[in-house]
């Protein structure tokens, strides 16, 4: 697999459990757009989409994160890398 490739693969994990996450927790993701000043529709095309085609950017993730109060690393384990 192409370094390139699995950065995008390892992103697409890490956007999904972050997504699950903001659904179990019932994170608005409206607020969590104004507060972290990531454009509304990344954030919904990244967490809510059932499709999920966009991953989370690394900017976004610790954006993300940050405002979650939750390490990066808790969203990927080594089994799913």
């Amino acid at each position: 697999m192409k370094k390139k490739e699995r950065k995008w693969l390892i992103l697409s994990i890490v956007t999904k459990n972050v997504a699950t996450y903001v659904n179990e927790k019932g994170i608005n993701i409206s607020k969590m757009s104004r507060d972290t000043d990531i454009p509304y529709n990344a954030l919904y095309t990244s967490l809510c989409d059932e499709e999920r085609e966009r991953p989370l950017r690394a900017d976004e993730l610790l954006a993300v994160c940050s405002y979650l109060e939750v390490d990066p690393r808790k969203f990927v384990t080594e089994e799913q890398v």
